[in-house]
């Protein structure tokens, strides 16, 4: 059986080069502060982006957007993060991925077809989740539960 969920109203803050020697300091104080002023952080997405260099981005409701404000205004950072509001999640999950192969194709193969590119990308064991802008939600998931559930 596979699932499908849909979150609207999704945030993504995005910081990238981020050097790899202030890293763990850095998204503490920043996971930290979030959690003091009760920002509920939903998926987390971390990347190597040089042989020094990192990426986080991560995702929250947009309810959090002035919270998140804060937090981000009292962080000292190497380059401002991307900050996108208004966006929606589409999670996939199902045990089968356990043990199975092709899902990420089949999910990456939609987003090509579509031409949309996504926000953010995470997954579990079983589950992939994305998030889109949301005006490319209504046919990503069209499209996705037209690819998974044939």
């Amino acid at each position: 059986m596979i699932n499908f969920n849909v979150t609207e109203h999704i945030s993504v803050v995005t910081f990238g080069n981020i050097p790899y020697e202030s890293e763990s300091d850095f998204i503490y104080r920043l996971f930290r502060l979030s959690a003091e002023e009760n920002i509920n952080i939903d998926m987390i997405s971390r990347a190597s982006v040089s042989t020094d260099r990192t990426s986080v981005g991560f995702t929250f409701s947009d309810d959090d957007i002035s919270l998140m404000l804060k937090v981000l205004g009292s962080l000292r950072f190497y380059r401002p993060p991307l900050v996108s509001c208004g966006n929606v999640k589409i999670s996939i999950k199902t045990s089968d991925m356990i043990n199975g192969r092709g899902f990420a194709m089949k999910v990456f193969s939609v987003l090509s077809e579509l031409n949309i590119t996504p926000i953010l990308v995470t997954t579990s064991e079983d589950e992939i989740s994305v998030v889109v802008r949301a005006s490319d939600s209504s046919d990503f998931e069209k499209k996705l539960r037209s690819v998974f559930l044939c």
